[in-house]
């Protein structure tokens, strides 16, 4: 996969890659011991997962303990690459990604240069093992906003945001305000909460036009359009004939808020599935709250990227 030029990076794509996961689940209580051994696990099935995506990039095996740290960084919320050099410089999984006590942690910022292709493959590969190869049923599309780094990058721009539910909660008279940055626009299955499928882009994007990429993306690797009861939840920034229309050519139900277009109150669907909308709400809150997407600290869309790769990684770990 290539890198966009800027204004796009590349959405995440169904790599194909096929379940390791067992039907044969032996359940047992849960303590703490099991959940670090379940996490380090994840961390050294992630880390074999990047051996295989940088042999395509020319690199060696090494290599991707680079890429697997970055996602480590977001996972154990530390602040800058100092913090994660002497987290791996002391704790076990420093030893498990192969690093040794003393390092020079500005191989994290000359990793980011190239990191987002491959960074980009190893997010799709996380998130259809984490959905176990099910088909979904449920799918929801929104987009978040993410302020750049410096006022001087040239890859940001401006854009309307949309205040979170939290704060439209918070005061209902909150009206939209600008943000000079990126969005990450999501498609995400509403009943696991877990992200299908994702594309970066400046803030000045219009939401809607990112829903055919992202759909094809899903119906590839997820199989959406293969589920008779399946269910396209959006709000009003969807409401198009264009998405409709694929949406019926595939079964899929659309339940999109209708666009008062300025003359009237947006109307949201009768369906009582459509509150389920919320879901991908919470995913970007716990991203931005939980796994450190909001503290963007890198300048131009490729840095961007993969460190919103990073977070979703990250979030694929703890919550899947």
């Amino acid at each position: 996969m290539q890198i966009k030029p800027a204004g796009t990076a590349g959405f995440s794509l169904f790599d194909g890659k096929p379940c390791r996961y067992s039907a044969d689940t032996v359940i047992k209580p849960v303590t703490t011991s099991d959940k670090m051994t379940t996490k380090i696990n994840k961390i050294r099935e992630v880390l074999a997962d990047a051996r295989t995506i940088v042999k395509k990039y020319g690199h060696t095996v090494k290599y991707a303990k680079h890429l697997t740290a970055l996602v480590v960084r977001q996972w154990k919320r530390l602040n800058s690459d100092k913090e994660l050099c002497e987290f791996l410089s002391t704790d076990p999984i420093g030893r498990i990604l192969g690093y040794k006590t003393k390092f020079n942690h500005t191989i994290f910022s000359k990793v980011r240069k190239e990191a987002e292709p491959m960074m980009q493959e190893l997010f799709g590969v996380a998130s259809y093992e984490a959905s176990k190869g099910n088909v979904v049923r449920l799918i929801a599309q929104d987009s978040t906003d993410i302020s750049a780094y410096s006022k001087r990058d040239g890859d940001a721009r401006f854009g309307h945001r949309t205040p979170s539910k939290k704060e439209q909660i918070a005061s209902k008279n909150i009206e939209k305000s600008f943000v000079f940055g990126y969005k990450l626009h999501m498609i995400a299955d509403a009943e696991t909460e877990m992200p299908t499928a994702i594309y970066i882009a400046p803030a000045n994007r219009n939401d809607k036009i990112f829903f055919h990429k992202l759909y094809d993306a899903v119906k590839t690797g997820f199989g959406i359009h293969r589920n008779y009861n399946a269910k396209f939840l959006g709000d009003a920034a969807y409401d198009s004939t264009d998405i409709y229309q694929e949406l019926h050519s595939d079964n899929v139900k659309p339940l999109i808020a209708i666009n008062g277009r300025g003359f009237y109150k947006s109307k949201i669907p009768k369906d009582p599935e459509y509150g389920k909308r919320w879901s991908i709400e919470r995913m970007f809150s716990r991203l931005k709250e939980v796994l450190g997407l909001s503290k963007n600290r890198f300048v131009g869309i490729k840095r961007v990227a993969v460190h919103i790769y990073s977070c979703l990684i990250a979030y694929v770990l703890k919550y899947g």
